[in-house]
């Protein structure tokens, strides 16, 4: 349906969670919500998906690129594979990139 409207939306599977852990590292193995969280709570203890599920963002704001790059891979091989939208796989980097491509000329002036 958002295709349909030329809506663009950005998308985890699992879940978001995915897109918090590939700030941290590369993964690249489906996976299930639970076992994501529990692997973002490794990386991240701060985080726990009940208790406190908005991770310090600030933290992460350093590894962004990486993120971005890390999850662009997972795309391109979830395309390879003929599953586009398979797990695990993330478009909130692509979301990202353009917010802050979009930023740049503003900071230029």
């Amino acid at each position: 349906m958002c295709r349909a409207h030329n809506v663009r939306v950005a998308r985890s599977d699992p879940c978001f969670e995915l897109w918090l852990v590939l700030h941290l590292e590369n993964y690249d193995k489906p996976i299930d919500s639970t076992g994501i969280q529990a692997r973002l709570h490794g990386l991240f203890p701060a985080y726990h998906h009940r208790r406190s599920p908005s991770p310090s963002f600030e933290s992460l704001l350093d590894q962004l690129p990486e993120a971005e790059q890390r999850a662009a891979k997972q795309l391109q091989a979830r395309a390879a594979q003929q599953r586009p939208l398979g797990n695990p796989s993330t478009t909130v980097g692509c979301l990202t990139r353009a917010i802050r491509q979009a930023h740049e000329p503003a900071q230029r002036r």
